[in-house]
């Protein structure tokens, strides 16, 4: 049957991925998000490290520090993170039962944050793993911060890092199981995750990937992210969830000028993963059909990632619609357009998941290519971008606090036995 592509993927502005590219910015806007840049990655950030380096990895006073701080031979100046469960933590090396291994990637628009962010996560994660009877290692990598380093610097960064575990030269005292690999990230860690995903090296290294609440669509302009596609519920969520503005939009400027030079394609997948995949609409002769002819959809794309991707999203948020287009195409529903809006206008439950309303929650399998593939969505009701860190309470909300505590709670359930249920 011969196929004739009639409709292109609408998941983005026509021809993205040729006609957008990263522009170059007057001398002034270049000056002041340098001063911007500079003065919080510097200034601020940097000392703020270094002493949370000093409380959790020299005085060890955190109930979250990692069992292991570890530099790899190719980046020994981003050292990985290493938690384990309480049955693996004292035993020595050549005794260790090979783990399920989570690989996890910090968040902080590329230009800030550090592992250290998610050592409560991450220690959490293998906490209740190991309450599960599924224990889990997890892995906290790094990579070098925008501007200094701009795009692709970090995917490549994560590349060597992620080499060096699999290499038995390095690993030897490390409980994992290069068979069961998985990787996750928050927000520009989610990016970075499917981003490096992507690389021929890495891909048949990575079984699956949970990217959450990820920055993916470098093409779809912030102010359209933040006014047309979020959610507000500003009359019903008091505190900080009901602001009439996301708090993301004043800096993504800054973050999008220090991670993307000049003259960059805007829509490469490394960049944008989003485009990763495409979805079109082809009409294909079919001799018991009307007219001769039926429409299906054909998504084009899906082997570049590993074959299991859970996208994780949070309703109030400007980057939720890019995760559900994302989400949709790779399981070949239909595609939103980036204007369209998510979730729904009513307050959930507090502190609960909605896994009966496809608007938040579904799964699909497909077989491709003799490849099974699994592909979930989630999107967690009434909650913010960063919900589940611990640095939440600076907001002062502590409504939002709880919610997003026993929220996060539950996705770390959903994504463990996700990952043990055949994907891992």
């Amino acid at each position: 049957m011969a196929a004739i592509p009639t409709v292109v993927d609408t998941a983005g502005p026509t021809g993205s991925e040729e006609i957008h590219v990263a522009p170059s910015l007057p001398l002034t806007q270049k000056l002041k998000y340098g001063a911007l840049a500079y003065g919080i990655t510097k200034l601020i950030k940097a000392p703020l490290n270094l002493i949370t380096a000093i409380k959790t990895d020299y005085l060890g006073s955190s109930p979250t520090n990692p069992d292991i701080i570890k530099a790899l031979p190719s980046r020994p100046q981003l050292p990985v993170r290493v938690f384990l469960p309480k049955s693996h933590s004292s035993l020595s090396p050549s005794s260790l039962q090979r783990l399920p291994t989570l690989l996890t990637i910090h968040g902080g628009g590329f230009a800030l944050g550090s592992p250290y962010d998610n050592d409560g996560w991450n220690r959490r994660f293998v906490q209740l793993a190991e309450e599960s009877g599924s224990p889990f290692c997890v892995i906290a990598l790094d990579y070098r911060k925008a501007p200094s380093y701009p795009f692709p610097t970090a995917i490549h960064d994560l590349e060597a890092v992620i080499l060096d575990l699999f290499s038995s030269g390095t690993n030897h005292d490390l409980p994992i199981d290069l068979t069961r690999i998985a990787i996750a990230g928050w927000s520009a860690g989610g990016n970075l995750a499917l981003a490096v995903s992507q690389l021929p090296n890495i891909k048949p290294l990575i079984k699956a990937v949970v990217p959450m609440y990820p920055v993916i669509d470098f093409v779809t302009p912030s102010e359209t992210k933040a006014t047309k596609s979020r959610r507000y519920k500003s009359a019903l969520l008091g505190g900080f969830r009901g602001k009439e503005t996301d708090f993301l939009l004043g800096m993504s400027g800054v973050f999008d000028w220090s991670y993307v030079c000049p003259g960059q394609k805007m829509g490469d997948p490394l960049l944008s993963p989003v485009y990763a995949v495409t979805v079109e609409e082809e009409e294909v002769e079919d001799d018991a059909a009307e007219g001769g002819k039926r429409v299906v959809v054909a998504v084009k794309g899906r082997e570049k990632l590993p074959a299991n991707v859970f996208v994780i999203a949070c309703e109030l948020d400007m980057l939720g619609g890019e995760a559900w287009r994302l989400a949709c195409k790779l399981a070949g529903k239909k595609v939103p357009g980036v204007e369209e809006k998510l979730g729904r206008d009513e307050v959930g439950e507090e502190g609960k998941l909605e896994l009966e309303d496809e608007r938040f929650y579904w799964e699909v399998e497909v077989e491709e290519e003799h490849v099974k593939r699994r592909y979930r969505w989630l999107l967690v009701p009434d909650a913010i971008h960063g919900y589940d860190q611990d640095g939440v309470g600076r907001f002062g909300d502590e409504e939002l606090v709880r919610d997003g505590m026993e929220k996060r709670e539950e996705v770390m359930k959903m994504i463990r036995g996700w990952l043990v249920d055949g994907v891992l």
